[in-house]
Order: structure tokens, then sequence, then C-alpha cells
């Protein structure tokens, strides 16, 4: 028998919530877990020949399978032993702890205290996570600006910034329409529309929360721009990897990277695959190789290069204006 270890890490979280809910539906297990009831199915045929160690056939976990493809019900008994969820690791309960520290370092009002007391209960919770091994810094900006922005999002309303942009060397008052707040990297960003004012663009644009030094309502309301294109990894778990097709002049990059897989293309050209634990680092590639870079998949993962290319060209028309 053959499982993953995201299947078996569910399955120790099945076995629980099954002892809890006798006769329960294999549909609502499937919603209750966020898995199709096809890999419900998979996961108890597996549970079905699981014990503990030197434990004979007999003492096996016991489902009734019958009823599982006749009814579409899962009965499960003889898992007292698994009766409880597992702990977590003081591992596991320090990844919550950073995220809820995240929450509470961006958030405010009630949902920041919810997010700092859960923190300090699971610290208290789990054994073997001391108090200082967790420190967070984030760049958040001023907390009056952050709640106003935040209420400014709820309420749907329009705003003017007062922007430092350092990489500009100068302070801006963009008029927006404020949609999202996210946390990249350690820092808090505004994700809004930009009315385009003067010789700006009219379009979407990200202004780091810690250099909004004050915050003008206008009274107007914001206007619907369609969902803000935040930041998301365009990789899963299972697939953290790009795949670039290089000229040529470029293939000096699979002798100083790391690579899983190198193919000649003819010519000199070469397809290579990368693994990625940060898209940064393939939109920093990409745009320092230009158009020795033939080929980019998954597509989506050229959008950071063309994300930051199209803010230099947006600096360049601010700074200098429009080409003749």
């Amino acid at each position: 028998m053959s499982t993953s270890a995201e299947q078996v890490q569910r399955m120790l979280a099945e076995v629980p919530y099954l002892m809890a809910n006798p006769g329960v539906t294999v549909d609502e297990v499937a919603e209750a877990f966020a898995i199709t009831s096809a890999q419900v199915g998979r996961d108890l045929q597996a549970l079905w020949m699981c014990g503990l160690p030197g434990q004979g056939g007999g003492d096996l976990i016991e489902i009734d399978m019958d009823g599982v493809e006749n009814n579409g019900v899962v009965r499960l008994s003889n898992a007292d032993y698994l009766s409880r969820p597992m702990r977590f690791t003081p591992d596991e309960a320090t990844s919550l702890i950073v995220a809820l520290k995240a929450v509470a370092e961006t958030a405010t009002g009630a949902l920041a205290e919810a997010a700092e007391r859960a923190g300090r209960e699971l610290g208290a919770l789990v054994a073997g996570v001391p108090a200082d091994r967790v420190e967070l810094r984030l760049a958040a900006g001023d907390d009056d600006v952050r709640e106003r922005l935040r209420r400014a999002i709820e309420a749907g309303s329009r705003v003017r910034l007062v922007y430092d942009n350092a990489s500009r060397g100068r302070t801006t008052r963009p008029l927006v329409d404020p949609a999202a707040i996210e946390v990249r990297e350690g820092t808090a960003y505004l994700h809004a529309w930009s009315l385009g004012e003067g010789a700006a663009r009219e379009g979407w644009r990200t202004y780091r929360l810690d250099r909004i030094n004050e915050l003008e309502p206008t009274g107007e309301p914001a206007a619907d721009h369609g969902g803000a294109p935040l930041q998301r990894p365009w990789f899963d778990d299972a697939q953290q990897t790009v795949t670039l097709d290089l000229a040529a002049s470029a293939r000096w990059v699979v002798e100083y990277c790391p690579t899983t897989k190198v193919t000649e293309l003819g010519g000199g050209a070469v397809r290579a695959v990368f693994p990625v634990g940060d898209p940064g680092w393939v939109s920093g590639l990409l745009l320092r190789l230009g158009d020795q870079v033939l080929a980019v998949e998954p597509a989506a993962a050229a959008g950071g290069a063309r994300e930051r290319a199209l803010s230099a060209l947006e600096l360049n028309r601010e700074l200098f204006g429009e080409p003749a």
C-alpha cells in the first residue's frame, strides 16, 4: 500500500472525525475535508488495512465497506487509540503562531485582538514552543492609517493618499479606490485602483503601507473595478518548478543555477526545468535575460517580471513624460 504524506496526515484527522460522527455520509466527509468523494473512498480503503504495530488482522481498523459502497454511509470502529486528533508538533505550532502574528500586525480592532489571543493560547497549549522563539517584524505602517484604510475598503469609499515614494524621491497624492491589503515577504501593501490624475495612467497600483503618511476621505463611493490582482504564488506544493526555453547566448544559466532537467533544442538553445522557492527569483532572471528567454512554462510565472517592467515604464513616464 502506497500513500502520500498528505494522505497520511489527512487520515489521522479523518479517524477521530469518523469516530465522533458514526453514520456520516461520504459526501459529508468530502465536504469536511475539502476533498472529492472518490478520495474519501481511497482513504477508507487505506484505513481498512491499518492498525497498531504488532497486532494481527483482527486488530485492524474496522469499516463497513458494504455500507460505504451501497448506501454512501461510513461506520468505523476498533480505532479507539486514534479517537482524538493528533497534537501539533512544535514546528507546526510555530508556523501557525507566525501566521497569527502576521494577522495581528496587519489587522486592527477585534480581528487583531482575536489573532493575538489565539497566538498566546496556542503557544501555551503546545509544549516546546518557547515564547521567545517567534519574532515577527512586518512593515505595516501606522496603526491609525491602516485602520482607516480597512474601514474605507469595507465601506467602498474613495480616498486620497499622501504617499512617500522612495524610488521616486518625492511625495505624491494619488486618488484611489482601495481594494485589499496583502502581506508579501514581510511588508504590507495596499492594492488600489488609481484614478490616474495628471500624467499618471489609470489602473491598479500597489502601495506600501509604511509609506502612506495620511489618508484623506473624499466622501465619494469607490467604483467597481473587478477583483484586485493580489500577488499569489503561481506554483503549488506539487509543482514548484518553472521551465524556460533559453537561447544559446543564455545557456550559461543552467551551469550556474540548479536544474532538474535540461534538454537540447538545437542550435545551442536549451530547455531547462528550474526548482523554484521564490517567484521573485524568476522575475529577476527573466528581466535580466530579456529576449534570450524564448518561452516560459507555466506562462503565469512571467507575471512578476511583467509587473516590474510595467512599473519601471510608468516611473519613466512620470519622471520624463511621454516619448515624443
